[in-house]
């Protein structure tokens, strides 16, 4: 990275720096960003509470919009240069979360603007209540938080802890999260193998879920943009699923009215996308702008752009008249393995003879291109401000930019 793209905390020289778990910049201010990191002896009060999430300024001189010197004169960058360049970001303020790190950050879509929103540039005052979600894991517990973020400061607003199902053993994935740009008030969260819908305006939280959506757990979850009620997932069984929202089960105790996952009733997904991966599926995110284009990566080192047409907002008519001869995926009953779990093991994914097609092609659903990393995938995301760019992020730090093949992006637009 570029000597003068580096941001620190502003900490003492002397005080030990922690692993950043988790980051996210605020949509209402480009100065603001959050994070969660291992925090050092003067910022916990007892050894429980192991990590510290703030929000932090980035100063102005970090801001500036002149070109970056990637790669400085090794002559001309002496020390006094260094200084000059290094940026270091103030503390606004902290996050009342207690033990456990926060493993994903969601902010209200109602907060990011949309392609139609280029001319307006977001307020404080554009959304009222929480704008801001946290998850933290906590042992077999999911803890889900929600704030009121300011300039100046962030309000806690509610807490609740939802319990893990029992997963025989297994231990459960860091939790992911994801907000409904559809119905502000819904937010999705990954429970182990099972997925909870949040209700933000019921006292409970939890109103219903999906169950034992992956075999070995949930790793990701991301709502479809365009199309309302329709969640993809990704999962360590090395398979990308897509839900209709609509057929969610709910369960209330009629002891004390929470609502609980134990009685969740199995539900078929609208489409299982396998032959991607060969280990676990790690991430899966939608493309903003069109919504057949989905991107998942894996700790197989394989990073997969897929043309989901079938079941997205606008699917590719033209294509299914031309798809006899390419490869096809049929829709899975989400009870084809129950009665022989062998069938989802990795060694039988390759083989599949329902995979989605993974050499192109014509079919409305079909794996476009595939990136091979040298390292597992951590995360990935695609560009704010170009529909065809997206970026991926390996475990060995490397950071790799990539584009759409301009054939896939003329199907679409034309």
């Amino acid at each position: 990275m570029a000597v003068d793209a580096q941001l620190n905390f502003g900490d003492d020289e002397d005080a030990s720096h922690g692993e950043i778990w988790s980051c996210s910049s605020s949509p209402l201010d480009s100065s603001l960003v959050i994070t969660c990191r291992s925090a050092n002896d003067g910022t916990v009060a007892t050894s429980s509470a192991q990590t510290e999430t703030a929000l932090w300024r980035i100063p102005e001189t970090a801001m500036r919009e002149d070109a970056i010197d990637f790669y400085p004169d090794e002559i001309d960058y002496d020390n006094d240069k260094a200084e000059e360049l290094t940026k270091s970001m103030s503390k606004v303020c902290d996050f009342d979360l207690g033990p456990g790190r926060v493993t994903d950050m969601q902010w209200n879509p109602a907060c990011i603007p949309n392609c139609n929103d280029y001319d307006e540039s977001p307020s404080i005052g554009k959304v009222t209540g929480a704008n801001l979600i946290t998850v933290q894991s906590r042992n077999r517990e999911v803890c889900f938080t929600t704030f009121d973020v300011g300039t100046s400061c962030a309000t806690h607003l509610d807490q609740v802890n939802l319990q893990i199902p029992d997963t025989r053993g297994l231990m459960p994935n860091p939790p992911k999260a994801s907000w409904d740009p559809h119905n502000h008030h819904l937010c999705a969260v990954t429970l182990g193998t099972d997925i909870a819908i949040m209700d933000m305006r019921t006292p409970a939280k939890l109103t219903n879920g999906l169950r034992s959506c992956h075999r070995f757990g949930v790793t990701d979850l991301d709502y479809n943009p365009n199309k309302p009620n329709v969640l993809s997932s990704s999962g360590q069984d090395g398979l990308i699923k897509f839900w209709d929202l609509r057929f969610t089960a709910s369960y209330n105790d009629e002891n004390n009215g929470n609502t609980s996952s134990s009685s969740w009733a199995r539900q078929s997904p609208l489409r299982t996308v396998r032959g991607g991966h060969t280990h676990w599926a790690t991430c899966v995110k939608y493309n903003a702008f069109h919504d057949q284009l989905i991107l998942s990566g894996g700790t197989d080192s394989i990073v997969n752009l897929w043309r989901i047409s079938s079941i997205s907002s606008a699917p590719l008519i033209d294509l299914v008249g031309d798809s006899a001869d390419d490869d096809f995926t049929p829709i899975d009953d989400g009870n084809s393995h129950a009665e022989n779990p062998a069938a989802e093991s990795f060694d039988n994914i390759a083989e599949d003879a329902d995979s989605v097609g993974t050499d192109g092609g014509n079919a409305p659903d079909v794996r476009v291109t595939k990136m091979e990393m040298r390292e597992a995938i951590y995360d990935l995301t695609w560009s704010a401000a170009d529909p065809w760019l997206f970026v991926t992020l390996a475990y060995d730090g490397n950071v790799v930019l990539n584009h759409v093949p301009s054939k896939e992006k003329y199907k679409i637009l034309l």
